[in-house]
């Protein structure tokens, strides 16, 4: 049996309900569900009654529930000892997150979750553009930043831990309402006398190298009418109104799904972006693969 199917197993004993103790955990119910049924699997007898609502504890899993609860306990006391004695002083930790696509709901997750295993620990976040994050990494304002891939390309100074199951698609970005949108597919053939959205230098490091680039690749080399965005909620509105086509990523489109299309690119020079987490300092690896890793976990 595993660690998380007794947390599973004394959470859900506490509660007397799966949903209560799902929730106390940052997972779902069916992840709870799961872990129950394994558990008694694993044991050859069942630990919990099912009710109409709720569960009630039995005989035998009344036993296990009063021992474990005490091991569990000195499991955790085990871990923030542990903890502490790797982290040293290391109580505070402040993080970077992008303002590009919605990632702070993500990350607020993982960080309740992170405060639930470290409580020591004291963990801050603020949103911001990369170029603003990389300078406060610089100057130790930040200790990492979560951000997407592409950002780092030519970042050789920092260490990268990319989240798992976090890879977006990059395609063709456009108001619902253009001609364009009439079509099932559309190709680079199609956009390039268009006004392509890029993002701007308050934005994006490179972006618009990268968009001029992929032009290039293609052959189409006469002068791009990009225009640039320093304000993603401003560039949310150029391309919901119409004014211009962005080649981006698919999180451009979070909450504006109802005015904006996107058409995905089956290019191999356009490949999908992941969200990764980076650092400077070799002190805080531990705690950037810690939380690289509750990111891309589905239990979240």
């Amino acid at each position: 049996m595993t660690i998380i199917q007794m947390e599973c197993f004394v959470e859900a004993a506490k509660w007397l309900n799966l949903t209560k103790a799902a929730d106390h955990l940052y997972i779902s119910q069916q992840t709870m569900s799961r872990q129950i049924k394994a558990l008694e699997k694993e044991l050859g007898f069942p630990v919990f009654e099912r009710k109409n609502v709720g569960v009630r504890l039995t005989p035998a899993g009344s036993i296990l529930y009063h021992s474990w609860e005490n091991i569990l306990a000195e499991y955790r006391s085990s871990v923030d000892q542990a903890s502490d004695l790797f982290y040293g002083q290391q109580k505070n930790v402040r993080i970077g997150v992008s303002d590009i696509g919605n990632l702070v709901s993500q990350v607020a997750r993982t960080l309740l979750l992170f405060n639930e295993r470290f409580p020591d620990l004291n963990v801050e976040y603020e949103i911001d553009t990369y170029p603003r994050m990389r300078e406060a990494l610089e100057q130790d304002r930040l200790h990492m930043i979560i951000t997407y891939g592409a950002e780092l390309l030519h970042e050789s100074e920092l260490s990268v831990q990319p989240v798992n199951d976090t890879a977006f698609r990059v395609g063709i970005i456009l108001s619902k309402k253009h001609p364009l949108c009439r079509r099932k597919k559309i190709t680079i053939e199609q956009i390039q006398n268009e006004p392509i959205a890029v993002l701007g230098q308050g934005l994006s490091g490179d972006h618009k190298n990268r968009i001029q680039d992929w032009f290039l690749r293609h052959d189409i080399i006469h002068p791009l009418d990009l225009r640039e965005f320093n304000s993603f909620y401003n560039l949310q509105i150029a391309l919901a109104t119409g004014k211009c086509i962005g080649v981006m990523y698919e999180r451009v489109l979070d909450g504006m799904e109802d005015k904006l299309a996107f058409y995905p690119l089956e290019d191999p020079d356009m490949e999908g972006a992941e969200v990764v987490v980076a650092w400077k300092d070799p002190k805080y690896t531990v705690k950037a693969k810690n939380i690289a890793q509750m990111m891309g976990s589905k239990e979240l």
